[in-house]
């Protein structure tokens, strides 16, 4: 037997597990880049084991093999070190990667930015696959595009990618122009449907972009390491799926995750090593930036881990199969500080350089000095390699002085403010792990958290605690797991293809035999690559098959376990399981299914038997004594101050030893922490085992403060992440179980908790219009209940409410609000959900007439309506009330089974918060419920004294006027915001109910703030409104809202930012299309240019102001619906010009393969986006409507038609304002 190398090249270290022909293992750890040492650092740490010269040649056959996972692909994409590309796309659409869905990525950030495009030049093409896969027009390849593309070949282009609409369906426009590029002399060609043959151009289309970038990088270093390892010595590459693949099978997309891939391969092995197979694992991998987390279920297999499609990194949407790894800001470098009344921690980390402050070059306060200030990391333990020179030790006396001046700064003992710290960092990673776990429906009670890397080891007890897990493993190489790992991963092939056929018997047998030519060509790859032999008496490889099913109105599915036996009643009943465990639930009524895709792997036989690191067969526990200083340490814990504990080295613990806490075990790679009522001990494979052996740890017991006491800035910063984290974890229950395109792709949705009186405590930053608006809705509930107009809430009951003069915004949407009990017969709190829903009814498809005149043309009215009482849902009852009315819902079963994921979202939120109840009182959540909203309401003080008194209007196309006058009050710290003068309620549907004003009011205001506050109804306590009963911004019934929802608040918002002197109009509008018949129906908003403000110009083509909802991908949209998408592009000069410019508006075509009657509801088609301080406006948006004779029609800003088929629909969207007096071009 040869030597054998796992190696896990990571962005600052890579670690190196070596296994030589006797089974002993060897462990380097070793810094990835050393400019200074010649050659890569892998090979020489190779050649170091095997005391080799650096210029000696391996000789052949020293090495059998060398599993490789590395970040360089990673790296080189985060530090724009790839190379550069050239993109062709359709023609139409050169921006589309680049505007992407439209989303803008911090919610309330007045300058936007939005990751750069990869590629440094786009060529668009002629030439049009259709959603079936049929040639519409054929592509073409001229002169005139030959000279373009050696313009761009002669300017140093010579990589390049292509993605081209449904490609994944009909691959031969993209080869026919790979092999005409390869013609013209370019030889790296990368094309979508060969990276990923699933629909979704946007993320398709970037992740080519993203393998055109980087695969060069890699695939030279690949060529490096093989070089240097010799032709004898087989190489094998981790990828993110978990999968060893050898170079000439890998794509660089797949090893952006490959380390912690190895990492989660590694920890189940280990755990399954020391017989912990049948219980829940949860892995925990603390490095200096971030955490790793993931969840694998009690006896789940390696077939069956849920792998994710889509990865994001660099604000790339990648389409890579990655397993189910979550990623928290929270590591030993993050940063911890204060604003006075909260203590944070991170996200942002001090990374390596310059490091925690003890590192000695300057840097912050972080988790590591915490550690050393507490004593759970010892400075005497420590190598001396910090300072300037890389030759002292850490720094004590620097973190002592400014954990001194912290604990000044917030009215805490040092002590206390570095517990406080670590307790906020255990906080969110343990929210991590629910959501991996917990949120997937998974009970990890009985389950055993597997803890590795740097800083795994000291926070391991304190999270097991937190999660309520009694038991902890740590392996013996924990520090370097994901090296580990990559020994236990197997040779594979993993193959996906698109099915998107509905369910049914033919499409079963369909399936087995897609899923035998899939296994054939996998055998046939690992055949070639030499992994799978094909004798017939060689073991035989792992194969099993995976189905993704959705519901056909929903573009996301679950995945289910299919095989050769597999029948038609078992993969109903499989969804029907799996959607229970998953969301609670299983919706009613009879809608088909659809299998959206088809996924096998094929897995090698294991090449070799599993080895074990070797330790001595005896040993000795230490015992310490009060004169043995050097094997004593000082820790301090919660509630007992400093104690002197045991010391011990892991090195010396034999097999079977076993000691309590407190105590520290130090290791090569990191400290172990053992916390008091905590045992540890070494089992036969080496592994430390830690249990908890007190049913109430003192460490983890949290301090009892009474509500008349000043909030703890500790305590203030745990409650405003519980609370916000329950709202988020609501609103990804919503996303994940909800039917319809609206909200599960466009995200159209809102979640938050109330206290009992029905005030905001936390809502999650989703759709700013309903953002504040929501407790409006609940305020109205308890006033109904109050006069005694309903009957009072119980347990178990969920309220339904759309009304726009009680609380609602407009009628698509719908508030679902749930009562939590925990201490009296009054609710003690209440969650609730809010999403928009694709139609309620009224009079066009979608819910959105441009001309209704009342409320009542606008769709289903609901006030405070019963929908689930007991628990129970009386869908029958509902189902005839849909079908009800003049003009009812046109979908009533893609709404029912939305509203009734709405119910799965508030019910998640109830359970949450009564968990935590038990876990901390009833008394202790309310009090801070009152706290965090009055930390909203001091942030929005600190900004009002730099305001100044101003009176601003704003003009709406339809002649209205907004008006304000602000006046401040800089002692007290107020402001007030009268809105006289504004133009009274009109006939149209352009009112804003006071829902809405009071939901701008609030995004504005929160846009001032700098620090990341709670968004609460504490936001309003400084600010005083005066809005007019009757005006536009607060109508009378029945009066229509629609237009006053999705419009009139985005004027409302430039007139708010106009007053406050901060920045130029945005484009005023949502150019709002829907579109539809009896069947389908369509709705999406279209993004625009942002208004530039002092010191950053606004940004093209991002939704602003009040919604920040998704655009459908360009291929779903042309498969669930009869258009075709002809142009969405950058409407370039339409932003107003200025010191700094106003951001470019949008184009986008759409023709229609049917009839279908649609709707514009659309603003600034009359009065352009103002500039400010000598800005100019913005471009004015327009409508188009193009006849099937090509003769175009100027639409109205509110417009609805008819439209024939082969029509076509142009929007042209508005600019932002430029800010500042234009500088003359010289």
């Amino acid at each position: 037997m040869a030597w054998q190398f796992w190696i896990d090249r990571g962005g600052t270290f890579t670690d190196l597990v070596g296994i030589s022909p006797t089974g002993q293992y060897v462990i380097k750890k070793l810094l990835s880049e050393q400019p200074d040492q010649p050659g890569d650092p892998t090979v020489r740490a190779i050649k170091e084991v095997l005391e080799l010269k650096e210029e000696q040649p391996i000789p052949n056959g020293l090495i059998e093999e060398v599993r490789l996972g590395t970040t360089v692909a990673t790296n080189a994409l985060l530090e724009d070190a790839g190379e550069p590309v050239l993109l062709f796309c359709n023609s139409g659409f050169k921006d589309l990667l680049h505007i992407g869905d439209q989303h803008r990525p911090e919610l309330f950030a007045l300058h936007i930015r939005r990751p750069p495009l990869l590629a440094r030049a786009v060529v668009e093409v002629t030439g049009r696959i259709d959603a079936k896969g049929q040639e519409i027009e054929p592509l073409n390849l001229d002169a005139a595009l030959e000279r373009e593309v050696q313009r761009h070949a002669n300017a140093g282009l010579n990589s390049c990618a292509i993605a081209l609409m449904h490609a994944y369906r009909n691959p031969n426009h993209e080869l026919h122009l790979k092999d005409w590029l390869n013609q013209q002399g370019f030889n790296s060609v990368v094309c979508s449907h060969q990276i990923c043959p699933l629909p979704r151009l946007v993320p398709r289309g970037q992740t080519t972009l993203v393998e055109a970038t980087v695969s060069p990088v890699l695939f030279r270093y690949l060529r490096q390491i093989r070089k240097a390892l010799g032709p004898s010595t087989r190489l094998r590459v981790m990828s993110s799926s978990g999968a060893l693949q050898p170079p000439e099978c890998l794509l660089a997309k797949d090893t952006i995750l490959s380390g912690p891939a190895g990492g989660m391969v590694g920890a189940v092995a280990a755990a399954r090593a020391s017989g912990l197979s049948e219980e829940p694992l949860l892995g925990f991998d603390m490095g200096g930036t971030s955490t790793d987390v993931f969840h694998v279920p009690s006896r789940q297999s390696e077939d069956d881990w849920q792998r994710s499609p889509v990865t994001e990194i660099a604000g790339q949407q990648l389409m890579a199969q990655r397993l189910p790894i979550h990623t928290v800001a929270a590591g030993g470098g993050s940063i911890i500080n204060s604003n006075g009344e909260r203590l944070q921690v991170g996200p942002h980390s001090a990374g390596a350089d310059p490091g925690p402050a003890c590192y000695r070059l300057g840097g912050p306060l972080t988790i590591t000095d915490a550690n050393l200030l507490l004593g759970r990391l010892q400075v005497n333990e420590f190598p001396a390699l910090f300072g300037t020179s890389a030759n002292q030790p850490p720094d004590l006396a620097i973190v002592q002085a400014r954990f001194a001046q912290l604990a000044k700064k917030i009215g805490r003992t040092p002590e206390a403010t570095a517990e406080g710290a670590l307790a906020i960092a255990i906080e969110r990673m343990a929210n991590a792990i629910r959501q991996v776990s917990l949120l997937r429906g998974h009970d990890i009670r009985a389950g055993v958290l597997v803890a590795f890397g740097g800083a795994g080891g000291q926070h391991a007890c304190r999270l097991a605690s937190q999660l309520g897990l009694k038991r902890v493993l740590l392996h013996p190489l924990a520090g370097v797991l994901s090296a580990h790992g990559m020994g236990h991963a197997r040779q594979s092939q993993l193959r996906e293809r698109t099915v998107r056929e509905p369910l049914c018997e033919a499409l079963l047998e369909k399936l087995r035999q897609l899923i035998k030519l899939e296994q054939t060509q996998a055998d046939q790859l690992l055949q070639a690559s030499g992994d799978l032999k094909s004798d017939f008496d060689s073991p035989t490889p792992k194969r099993c098959a995976h189905v993704e099913v959705r519901y056909a109105s929903s573009e996301q599915g679950l995945m289910l376990s299919v095989d050769q036996t597999t029948c038609f009643p078992d993969l109903l009943k499989a969804f029907k399981d799996a959607h229970q465990q998953r969301f609670g639930y299983v919706p009613t009524g009879n809608e088909s299914l659809v299998v959206e895709r088809l996924e096998v792997s094929v897995v090698a036989p294991a090449t070799q038997s599993s080895q074990h690191l070797s330790l001595p067969n005896e040993g000795w526990l230490p015992e310490p004594s009060a004169n043995d200083e050097h094997r004593l340490a000082k820790v301090h814990w919660p509630n007992l101050g400093w104690k002197l504990v045991p010391l011990y080295q892991r090195d010396r613990l034999a097999k079977g030893a076993s000691l309590e806490g407190p105590a520290l075990i130090l290791e090569t790679t990191g400290c172990i922490v053992l916390e008091p009522g905590w045992r540890a001990s070494v089992d036969q494979q080496g592994s430390l085992l830690l249990d908890a052996i007190a049913a109430d740890s003192i460490i983890t017991r949290q301090p009892q403060i009474l509500a008349n006491q000043t909030p703890d800035p500790v305590m203030l910063e745990l409650f405003h992440h519980r609370f916000m984290a329950i709202a988020e974890q609501m609103g990804e229950r919503l996303r994940q179980s909800s039917r319809s395109v609206n909200i599960r792709e466009r995200l159209d949705f809102s979640c938050a908790l109330f206290d009992h009186q029905g005030s905001l405590v936390a809502n999650a930053p989703h759709i700013p219009v309903h953002l504040g608006s929501m407790g409006e809705s609940v305020a109205d509930l308890l006033a109904q209940i109050a006069a005694g107009e309903r009957e009072p809430l119980s347990a178990g009951e969920t309220v339904l409410s759309n009304d726009p003069f009680h609380g609602g915004t407009h009628l698509p949407d719908i508030t679902a609000i749930t009562p939590v009990f925990t201490t009296s017969e009054q609710p003690s709190y209440f969650v609730a959900s809010r999403g928009h829903h694709a139609d309620v009814g009224g009079l066009t498809p979608g819910s959105m007439p441009p001309f209704s005149r009342s409320i009542n043309d606008e769709g289903l009215l609901l006030r405070n309506v019963t929908f689930v009482i007991n628990g129970q849902h009386d869908h029958k009852s509902w189902e005839q009330l849909l079908h009800s009315g003049s003009m009812p819902p046109r979908n009533p079963s893609e709404l029912l089974a939305d509203l009734q994921a709405q119910v799965a979202a508030n019910q998640l939120g109830v359970q949450a918060l009564e968990a935590l109840v038990v876990g901390v009182g009833n008394q202790q959540v309310s009090s801070y419920m009152k706290h965090v909203q009055a930390n909203a309401a001091e942030a929005v003080r600190k900004v009002i004294p730099t305001l100044v008194d101003r009176a601003f209007s704003v003009e709406l196309d339809n002649g209205a006027k907004l008006c304000l006058q602000l006046s401040i009050d800089k002692h007290q710290r107020t402001a007030r915001l009268d809105f006289t003068g504004t133009s009274t309620q009109r006939s149209d549907n352009f009112q804003a109910p006071l829902a809405v004003t009071k939901a701008a009011v609030l995004y504005v205001f929160r846009c001032l703030v700098k620090d990341a506050i709670p968004l609460n109804a504490g936001c309003f306590e400084p600010l005083e409104l005066i809005v007019p009963k009757g005006c536009l911004l607060n109508p009378r019934p029945p009066a229509a809202v629609v237009a006053g929802n999705v419009e009139t608040s985005q004027a409302l918002c430039n007139l708010l930012f106009g007053a406050l002197g901060v920045m130029a109009a945005s484009q005023g509008t949502m150019n709002n299309l829907t579109f539809g018949d009896s069947e389908i129906q369509y709705y999406e908003t279209v993004a625009g240019g942002s208004g530039a403000g002092e010191g950053f110009d606004g940004t093209d083509g991002i939704q602003t102001h009040m919604t920040n909802s998704r655009l459908t991908d360009p291929e779903i949209i042309e498969q669930r619906y009869p258009v075709r998408l002809e142009l969405f592009a950058l409407r370039r000069g339409s932003g107003g010009l200025g010191q700094w410019s106003g951001g470019d508006g949008l184009l986008r075509q759409l023709r229609f393969l049917a009839p279908m009657s649609a709707s514009i509801l659309s603003g600034s088609r009359q009065v352009a986006p103002f500039g400010l301080s000598g800005g100019l406006p913005g471009a004015l948006g327009a409508n188009q409507l193009e006849r099937v004779n090509g003769s175009r029609e100027a639409l109205k800003g509110c417009a609805s038609m008819n439209i024939a088929a082969g029509e076509a629909l142009l929007i042209c969207t508005p600019g932002g304002g430029g800010y500042g007096a234009p500088r003359e071009k010289h």
